[in-house]
């Protein structure tokens, strides 16, 4: 509950003193006590009177009993199977002919689906303040209706349907109190006697048929992320809800009351309504444990000894059995402790291990106590009991190294491990030893302090096992941390999209931009939560500038990078990787090979140097050819001396090298195809390579071989399979890639003349084309996108002469860009369009194409003066080769006249749209998406230029066609009506910008998320318009939290982030914040100059922005030096009567009356009053205000009278047009001057 929602009671109390509030006493309501006391005690302090009342009174009633109040306020959640019944509907029809009648669920509302109440969306308005609800107008828009909805009775009466919020309750409020005359959006429930079914749904799920798998699958799925984590809390713990929130408290402390109800009101529980206590299905307890971590498991016990202390032996004693489960005593069986005993038989079942034998002891003592004693249990008739286990045949011993399971159980269980656990390459079945390096590693992890991640570093040659000896590291340990995270590291990209996809598993609200979301990550990661005992592995960490920024700087995990590079020993606690010893080599040698004697495989291993992968390697190929070791030894040799006398690259190692050219050779033999595929993959990154690549391409010119097996599934599948047999890469049949080490890469290729060299890599080229997804715009294609990108940039593709190869290269800049990779998106770009400056026609179409991308990403970046010549000569091209009404030369029009508006040059900015827009419309049509998009852009200049009532009509014109060809929730069109919203402000309209934005800035957030640039514009919007509303507090705390935002996403200098800090520095001067404010607006100035010029009309008004707090700090000179040099630029930049200039003046006037010239200051206002009138009328509040300001002129020379009839109708003027109360009446009855500000527009 907060102070939000007080005031929003207080507000509804306003009309009505008296409050009937009605709690429904059902069991599924039980579990929200708590939530329901504070909300009643909030109530009792914001109404004069509270009668409070249970649902049970008036069950049966027939609709003839009601509570005593004015107000009517339902609490129920709609699970109980009265709200099916007739009476139900009787009952809440007879209070809404009676009295105002709202329900409030505690629920949010997205979980009102579950609930027994219909739903539907209206519109309401009132007659009269405190109508009862049957005499509301009720109409459905047309766009609304359902098909499966009953028609609307004449006699209806709709109860409104609330979240127990503060933005619920204010528009129920307003209905109440009669304060708008507008109609109401609103969920309402329709009570209807008559078509009451009278029993409940069926339920979705049989309690005694249901597999406790499938409902566990099943409420994953539909419940809330929070909800099942929590749901896995507390299936270790006894179902009291005392007992339920104090581990709700202690192990996820931020989740919501709701999270809880969700479990406990959720099919994995005995139905609601049988018997008093809550009680899992059967098998479910168990379900659930298998999905938590075992250190959470722990968690919940001590958190429940905590909270039982002396009352409950039981939890103590499981608490020390934890701790050390050979010493602790064995729980006492009893009727009356059974249930507790089975409850920690689930538990040690769950955490297996050292656990086991005592959980085979309790399982003794059930079974005899229910063997021998009939047991009052107290589970309801319904509920399955949990049968006994029988405790499973031990399998004949087997050798150690056989692979057997010791148990049937470790067959059919799978390891527990991490609540977060991904990215990591399969588990190498075939690693060996390395036991002590692996002890080395944990012993350091663990003895890491807490206050700060220092990542442990293993470095070593190529081929040594880095990546394995780590992969292991995680699986062996995958239960000691609540997340494990692999994250490949030798290229930024793969860094970002790796953290993006640990932020959603970690339940982050970050989208799918990079810009926004790695930085949450690392937050979240430092400040543990929700998980503090976490894991990161940046594999192949080559270059450390590279991957230091990603590191997160503190919290309680631990980071392990691998690495070749020795320079990681500057900076972290490093431990050397060697290679092999002989042992281990021996070992991994007959794994593979049985037959193979201690002596021979000795022998090989001296010859492969024990470096594990050319041991790896030689284990395959015996394996697979059956080549006496004698002979392959004698190749391995000869090949090593051919290979020594060559030069190769540094990275080379010549052993390894040896081995795998043996059998590269054999393949060239036995599957010619197969080596071309791997020469042509060996071109790629040493990342994993999607199958998809192979069967996109249906017609490409490779080699005869290649295009066959390209079109015949069976034959490119028997390639793969001959490449993994001979160990020259990695199947990943879960993801279905194939991964090449870097050295086979290096070894491929360097067996290759330079002819083949670009045969293979052209291959490589078209390979990737063919897989290009397309629409690079859309998230849903991001994560091929990402797959592709590594390859791409590895194979060079830039260089490559097809069109289509270098469409994908197009498409991946403009990947980047979206995806929120603007460095990496602005350095492609500017490469691609260097490389094809020299290999392509200056004007061809690609090329251009590329360069608009490179000119849009450089002035986002806030590159203006660079843009503008990218953009200004893409523009000269595309108008000599494809003429005036070419698509390409209209978005290029578009590009050039955004530089004009970042130059200052806001009327050609306008010339220059409206062509490209009569252009778009005569040749396309009015509907066509690019003609929608230059009347947008065409919007977008005339705001900046001053026509606001132009930009109204042309964005009213963009809206209604956006919606109808691209839909209401579609990006482009909420980017249209943000404008539109903007515009309605500009015109002075401020209570109906600010109510249309309010909702238009809730569907953008749901529909884009938090942090997309869409979103953040609507909240720097939202936020003027609320303090042009009055509404300064809200405002304020908006433009901070948007300001944040805008610096963690686009930077200091970027002009949205600009134009928004400018706006909190007002926030911050209307909060008396002086010092602060001047701060900002001094910096926002700066930055303004730093980034458009001195001269420009933005940077201008900054001045007078910045002028006006230091008169208020009581600094005029200097304010009033400001204003006048502002004054003058912008005069002579965009003339006497646009917006900018006005107001400049009348902040002008305000100085000139602070130093006591008040003639000047009257003279200076009347004119400005003049042009205002004329430009934006006579009721908009900046003209007001400057008629104010000229009302105070009037006063202070003499001329009370006038001056007193003026100042009056100013004050009548802003009642009827800014309300009663706002701020801007009160500053006026306190003979405090207007000051003006203007919101930079968007650019």
């Amino acid at each position: 509950m907060t102070d939000e929602l007080a005031a929003e009671l207080r507000r509804l109390a306003e009309p009505a003193g008296t409050l009937a509030l009605v709690v429904d006493d059902s069991r599924p309501m039980r579990v929200w006590t708590p939530t329901v006391t504070a909300f009643r005690d909030l109530a009792d302090r914001a109404f004069t009177e509270v009668s409070s009342y249970s649902l049970a009174l008036f069950r049966g009633a027939g609709g003839l009993g009601r509570p005593d109040g004015e107000l009517i306020i339902l609490l129920t959640d709609g699970l109980d199977v009265f709200w099916t019944e007739r009476g139900a509907a009787m009952l809440l029809q007879a209070w809404g002919r009676a009295v105002p009648v709202a329900i409030v669920d505690p629920y949010p509302q997205e979980r009102w689906h579950r609930s027994h109440l219909t739903h539907r969306l209206l519109q309401l308005s009132t007659p009269r303040p405190m109508a009862p609800n049957a005499e509301l107008r009720i109409r459905e828009p047309a766009k609304w209706t359902s098909p499966f909805d009953d028609p609307l009775r004449d006699t209806a009466v709709a109860i409104p349907l609330l979240e127990m919020t503060p933005r619920w309750l204010r528009w129920w409020a307003a209905l109440v109190a009669g304060d708008t005359p507008d109609w109401l959006d609103a969920v309402v429930h329709i009570p209807d006697p008559e078509r009451s079914p009278g029993t409940a749904r069926p339920p979705t799920i049989d309690p005694l048929d249901a597999d406790p798998q499938d409902l566990v699958s099943r409420f994953r799925a539909e419940a809330s992320a929070q909800a099942f984590r929590l749901a896995t809390h507390v299936a270790a713990a006894p179902l009291d809800l005392d007992a339920l929130r104090a581990v709700q408290s202690g192990l996820a402390p931020d989740s919501q009351p709701a999270h809880l109800a969700e479990v406990v009101t959720s099919p994995l529980l005995v139905a609601p309504g049988v018997g008093d206590e809550l009680h899992f299905r059967s098998g479910v307890r168990e379900a659930l444990l298998a999905c938590a971590a075992r250190a959470d498991t722990v968690r919940v016990i001590e958190a429940l000894a905590g909270f039982y202390g002396e009352r409950s032996p039981e939890t103590r004693n499981l608490l020390h059995a934890l701790a050390d489960p050979d010493r602790a005593g064995d729980t006492a069986v009893t009727a009356a402790t059974l249930p507790f005993a089975e409850l920690e038989l689930s538990v040690l079942r769950a955490l297996s291990g050292p656990y086991a034998s005592r959980a085979v002891r309790l399982q003794e003592r059930i079974d005899q106590l229910t063997a021998t004693t009939p047991v009052e249990h107290e589970m309801p008739p319904t509920a399955t009991p949990l049968p006994p286990r029988a405790t499973l045949r031990r399998l004949s011993p087997v050798p150690g190294d056989s692979g057997l399971p010791a148990s049937i159980d470790a067959l059919l269980q799978p390891e527990a491990e991490a609540a977060i656990w991904g990215n990591l390459p399969p588990r190498n079945g075939d690693f060996t030893g390395r036991d002590e390096l692996l002890e080395s590693l944990d012993r350091r992890l663990r003895q890491q302090q807490v206050t700060a991640v220092l990542p442990q570093a293993l470095h070593g040659m190529g081929g040594v096992g880095k990546s394995q000896i780590a992969t292991e590291y995680a699986y062996r340990h995958r239960a000691d941390y609540d997340v494990v995270w692999f994250v490949p590291a030798e290229q930024p990209t793969q860094i970002l999209r790796a953290l993006i996809e640990l932020g959603g598993r970690l339940g982050l609200d970050i989208g799918q931009e990079a810009n926004t979301a790695v930085p949450a990550v690392q937050q979240a990661l430092q400040a543990g939560v929700p998980y503090p005992n976490w894991l990161l592995i940046f594999d192949n960490a080559e270059t450390i500038d590279t991957v230091r920024p990603y590191l997160p700087q503190g919290g309680t995990g631990k980071v392990l990078v691998t690495s070749r590079n020795e320079e990681w020993t500057r900076i972290a606690d490093s431990l050397e990787i060697g290679v092999f010893s002989r042992d281990e080599s021996v070992t991994l040698l007959r794994k593979r090979n049985p037959d193979l004697s201690d002596a021979e495989a000795d022998r090989l291993a001296g010859v492969l140097d024990d470096l594990p992968l050319a041991i790896g390697q030689a284990a395959a190929w015996l394996a697979t050819t059956g080549m006496p070791v004698d002979e392959y030894v004698h190749l391995l040799i000869s090949k090593r001396a051919e290979l020594s006398a060559l030069e190769h690259p540094a990275e080379y190692e010549v052993t390894v090298a040896a081995a795998w050219t043996v059998a590269l050779e054999r393949l060239s033999v036995e599957n010619p195809v197969a080596l071309q595929l791997l020469q042509a993959c060996s071109f790629m990154a040493p990342e994993p390579i999607s199958r998809e690549l192979f069967l996109g391409p249906r017609n490409v010119n490779i080699s005869p071989e290649m295009d066959a097996t390209l079109q015949n599934p069976n034959r490119l599948n028997r390639a793969l399979r001959e490449i993994e047999r001979y160990g020259l890469a990695r199947m990943d049949y879960r993801e279905q890639t194939i991964q090449l080490h870097r050295l086979v890469r290096t070894v491929v290729i360097d067996q290759l003349s330079a002819a083949e060299q670009e045969t293979m890599r052209h291959a490589a080229h078209l390979l990737l084309a063919g897989g290009n997804p397309g629409n690079p715009s859309g998230a849903a294609q991001w994560p091929r996108f990402h797959a592709l990108l590594p390859h791409v940039l590895a194979t060079d593709i830039i260089g490559c002469e097809d069109d289509w190869a270098r469409q994908l290269a197009i498409d991946i800049i403009e990947f980047q860009y979206f995806w929120g990779d603007q460095n990496g998106c602005r350095e492609l770009a500017s490469e691609v369009v260097g490389r094809w400056t020299e290999m392509l026609h200056p004007e061809d179409p690609q090329i251009l194409k590329a360069a608009r991308w490179l000119g849009h990403v450089v002035w986002v970046s806030g590159g203006f003066e660079e843009a503008a010549k990218i953009n200004a000569d893409c523009l000269t091209k595309l108008r000599r080769a494809n003429g005036p009404d070419d698509e390409d030369t209209l978005d290029a029009m578009s590009l050039v006249a955004a530089d004009l508006r970042a130059a200052g040059e806001f009327s050609a900015a306008v010339e220059l749209d409206r062509e490209a827009y009569e252009i778009s419309l005569r040749v396309f049509g009015p509907d066509y998406p690019h003609t929608l998009s230059a009347a947008h852009a065409l919007g977008v200049s005339l705001r900046a230029h001053g026509d606001f009532q132009a930009a109204l009509r042309r964005d009213v014109d963009t809206v209604r066609r956006r919606v109808e060809v691209l839909g209401a929730d579609h990006a482009l069109t909420l980017l249209t009506q943000n404008g539109l919203t903007l515009d309605l402000r500009e015109c002075g309209e401020y209570l109906e910008a600010n109510r249309q934005q309010e909702i238009l800035y809730e569907r953008i957030h749901r529909i884009l998320g938090n942090s997309h640039h869409y979103t953040l514009m609507a909240a720097r919007n939202l936020a003027v318009s609320r303090r042009r509303a009055g509404e300064h507090d809200r405002a304020r705390k908006l433009a901070l939290d948007t300001l944040n935002e805008l610096r963690r996403r686009f930077g200091e200098l970027n002009p949205e982030t600009i134009a928004c800090a400018l706006n909190y520095a007002v926030d911050l001067r209307e909060n008396d914040q002086l010092a602060e404010s001047y701060e900002l607006a001094e910096q926002t100035w700066r930055e303004y100059r730093e980034t458009l010029g001195p001269e420009h009309p933005y940077t201008l008004y900054a001045r007078t922005n910045l002028g006006i707090v230091l008169r208020l700090l009581g600094q005029v000179s200097t304010a009033r030096d400001h204003d006048e040099t502002a004054y003058q630029g912008l005069r002579g930049r965009l003339g006497e009567e646009h917006v900018l200039t006005l107001t400049c003046a009348t902040n002008l006037a305000s100085d000139l009356a602070a130093q006591g010239d008040h003639a000047t200051a009257h003279v200076l206002d009347a004119d400005t009053l003049h042009r205002s009138e004329r430009l934006l009328g006579g009721d908009h509040p900046s003209t007001l205000a400057c008629s104010l300001n000229l009302a105070f002129d009037l006063i202070a020379l003499g001329r009370t009278r006038d001056g007193q009839q003026r100042f009056d109708s100013v004050v009548d003027a802003y009642r009827r047009v800014l309300g009663s109360d706002h701020p801007a009446i009160v500053a006026a009855l306190a003979g405090e001057r207007a000051n003006c500000d203007v919101d930079p527009m968007p650019l």
